[in-house]
């Protein structure tokens, strides 16, 4: 039997709440001693609350306690007023915590807002409003990171779970593990909505990430199945803006086509520094190697994605967009990301899903920065900008075995972990044996979090 601790974070969030309570009561089962906490704050601000609202929290909190109670699942709320009160009897209080974990709550905050309100961080420092959440986020998180450090230094549990881990009140009880020397384990779901359970590592490491896809099988008409798939919009959501009336350019003059394809810039930036690239800038990365290989034809184009990016990502490639050799495609131009590849000589991608397709097609790949799927050997991986062009100064790249490729759709397609208390219908998560009592509160909650959320943008649009 082991003392495990279970941090629902973010209730709020579907998924969140099922495969975390779902996880609790089956390590319950399994004679585990298992603590399930959550955030009692009575007017904290978190990534599903950023007004700070407390009618949000009121009904979050009542929702779980209420849910937990009828698993039979022993909860400790965190956070909550005593918290507030510097005369409360807490072996740790706020200021104690160590500056290098405060840095990474504020990491946590940062991550949330980029991905609520789609603007990097650069620009977030210039926003007043977004900073005042910031602040109220970052209180609640370094309260809740206080309460969990004299739990868990009270308890002494065997282990620790929480849910992704990524954003600043899940991320809390992930450092004071660290901090303590106590295993940890992480909760996701993957594309498919099927469990995965991530022992020692979160869902956003990449290293151990990677090193779980290595170990699943090449299963090659899987991956065929796959890949297919991706060129089709049933299957694929940005396959739809590939626009069957796409011409390629011309390549007439050229002895050469490199096709270049960009990703989302705030969904990298959410994930911390560990995500930081060794490369300049994109746009810079390519102005200096269009410059340097006028032979070569360039097409670049920017994810579909991008588009919802309210900070500037496109005036870095105005002056790349006029030199002769280099056509630019933004994200809402015509334009087909298969096509491109399947008429090039050489692929190069900026963390994009599209260097593993095209070690699929048979096209050398090569890939910028860290990503999901550098160390799956499908592309060349230079460490630095004068490597990349070392890669193009060659003749002819052969393209990288597809092994990789394969384990990869296997990954999404079939990897997982079976949870005893859910199963998955019509590609949703749906609980078993257990129930959610009193949905209405979490989507009342949820509702009132989402208009007030709608305002906000509105409001950062206008700043």
């Amino acid at each position: 039997m082991e003392k495990v601790v279970v941090h629902v974070g973010y209730p709020l969030w579907r998924k969140n709440m099922l495969v975390a309570l779902a996880r609790a009561k089956e390590l319950q089962d399994e004679g585990n001693e298992v603590t399930v906490t959550y955030c009692a704050a009575e007017g904290g601000s978190c990534v599903c609350n950023q007004s700070g609202s407390s009618i949000v929290c009121r009904l979050c909190r009542s929702w779980v306690e209420e849910t937990a109670s009828g698993m039979q699942l022993h909860t400790i709320g965190l956070a909550g007023a005593a918290s507030k009160n510097p005369s409360a009897d807490a072996p740790l209080s706020t200021a104690d915590v160590p500056l290098s974990q405060r840095k990474e709550l504020v990491e946590g905050v940062l991550s949330g807002l980029i991905s609520t309100f789609r603007i990097l961080p650069r620009d977030i420092k210039k926003i007043a409003s977004l900073q005042r959440i910031k602040r109220q986020i970052y209180g609640t998180a370094l309260r809740l990171h206080a309460d969990m450090f004299r739990l868990m230094s009270s308890i002494s549990p065997d282990r620790f779970e929480v849910f992704n881990g990524r954003h600043a009140c899940s991320k809390s009880g992930l450092l004071v593990a660290k901090r303590l020397g106590i295993p940890f384990t992480t909760l996701e779901v993957n594309a498919n909505k099927r469990p995965l359970v991530f022992p020692g590592h979160t869902p956003h490491d990449r290293h151990g990430v990677q090193a779980r896809i290595r170990t699943l099988p090449v299963d090659l008409d899987l991956a065929t199945q796959f890949y297919d798939g991706r060129r089709r919009p049933r299957l694929n959501r940005f396959a739809s803006s590939q626009s069957d009336s796409f011409e390629m350019p011309s390549r007439e003059g050229y002895t050469r086509l490199v096709s270049v394809f960009l990703s989302s810039q705030d969904e990298f930036e959410s994930l911390g520094k560990s995500w930081k690239s060794p490369f300049p800038p994109d746009y810079q990365v390519m102005r200096e190697t269009c410059e340097r290989f006028p032979e070569t034809l360039f097409l670049i184009r920017f994810h579909p994605n991008q588009a919802g990016i309210k900070s500037d990502i496109r005036s870095g490639f105005d002056p790349v967009e006029q030199l002769p050799n280099v056509r630019v495609f933004g994200p809402t131009d015509v334009a087909n990301t298969y096509e491109m590849i399947d008429q090039s000589d050489v692929i190069v991608a900026f963390n994009s899903t599209v260097g593993v397709e095209a070690c699929w097609a048979g096209k050398p790949s090569i890939m910028l920065g860290p990503s999901f799927y550098d160390a799956l050997g499908v592309a060349y991986t230079p460490p630095n900008v004068d490597e990349f062009w070392r890669l193009l100064e060659q003749d002819q790249l052969e393209p990288k075995d597809r092994s990789g490729a394969a384990q990869l759709a296997y990954y999404v397609l079939r990897d997982g972990d079976e949870m005893k208390y859910i199963h998955i219908e019509a590609g949703k998560l749906t609980p078993r044996g257990i129930t959610r009592r009193h949905l209405w509160k979490a989507v009342t909650a949820r509702n009132i979090d989402t208009v007030c959320k709608e305002v906000l943008k509105k409001f950062v649009r206008a700043a």
